[in-house]
């Protein structure tokens, strides 16, 4: 089995940090709402504590990567608790495909491989990469990007599974 770490985020991710932010926005409210009624040293400490914690947690698990294994049969990759295996004979089609996303100052750029299961479920595994480095590495300039390298493996051993997007 081959192991390799990428910073791919499940979907739900964007859910969690919507989630932290809420409540970060309802705590620094509510503090500053009841210090400017109190005017409590209590409540601001309280506040600011609260804010603290969920920066911590919001750090932590913005910091957390994706572990890769994958060998002739199966793949499996792990995400803090949230993990997938896929055994490549439930594999209905496999593809890659690359995501421009626009920011406030440019673009992001992630290469993504999408499985098709048998049963109709769709899996995604991805990761933000410079599109330079995704242009060298389907053009075989250079071998660099990790899911690149399980693509082109998935595609020598399951040629009938894989198409490019």
């Amino acid at each position: 089995m081959k192991k390799f770490e990428i910073n791919n985020k499940p979907t739900f991710f964007g859910i969690i940090v919507n989630v932290l932010t809420a409540l970060w926005t309802i705590t620094f409210t509510m503090g500053c709402s009841i210090i400017a009624v109190l005017v409590s040293d209590t409540v601001a400490f309280i506040s600011g504590g609260i804010l603290l914690i969920i920066l911590v947690i919001g750090c932590y698990i913005a910091s957390r990567t994706t572990t890769v294994e994958y060998g002739a049969e199966k793949i499996y990759w792990k995400w803090l608790w949230y993990d997938n295996t896929v055994n490549f004979s439930d594999v209905k089609s496999v593809r890659y495909t690359i995501i421009h996303e626009r920011t406030r100052y440019g673009y992001n750029h992630r290469f993504e491989i999408v499985f098709n299961l048998k049963n109709g479920t769709t899996l995604r595994l991805n990761d933000t990469i410079e599109l330079e480095d995704i242009d060298n590495s389907i053009n075989g300039t250079t071998d660099d990007i990790k899911l690149m390298q399980l693509y082109k493996f998935i595609e020598k051993l399951y040629p009938e599974k894989t198409k490019r997007h």
